[in-house]
């Protein structure tokens, strides 16, 4: 039998590692940080859960993913290519669509926890 993955208090968690970028830089890189705590195989691809912070910055996203996320901390505005303009701020949860391309705005340092199911093509 397979035991359950917990992460404590992911509002309050340190020691977050300097990750890769989510996604393109528009201007100066904004520094990213990750913990991670739960991969497993799907039938087509991966899923990969964890904690992911974000300082002030903005990046250009093409998502060959879907993730779903719920807002920790901070202030967030995200523009669609087509110009659709949505915030989330603390307490809100969302999901990026697989093939959603946009800028991700970070107005105030972010802290989220997500759920990625990544596909095969795209691992």
């Amino acid at each position: 039998m397979t035991d359950i993955s917990i992460q404590k208090q992911p509002a309050t968690l340190t020691g977050l590692e300097e990750c890769e970028s989510f996604g393109e830089p528009v201007g100066a890189l904004p520094l990213q940080t990750n913990a991670g705590f739960f991969e497993c195989e799907l039938a087509k691809g991966q899923l990969y859960t964890g904690t992911w912070v974000c300082e002030p910055g903005t990046l250009e996203l093409d998502l060959e993913l879907t993730e779903f996320c719920y807002l920790l901390e901070g202030h967030w505005r995200f523009t669609s290519e087509v110009g659709v303009v949505s915030e989330v701020r603390a307490g809100d949860s969302w999901v990026f669509p697989k093939g959603w391309k946009g800028t991700a705005e970070v107005i105030e340092k972010v802290r989220k926890v997500y759920a990625m199911m990544v596909p095969d093509e795209a691992a």
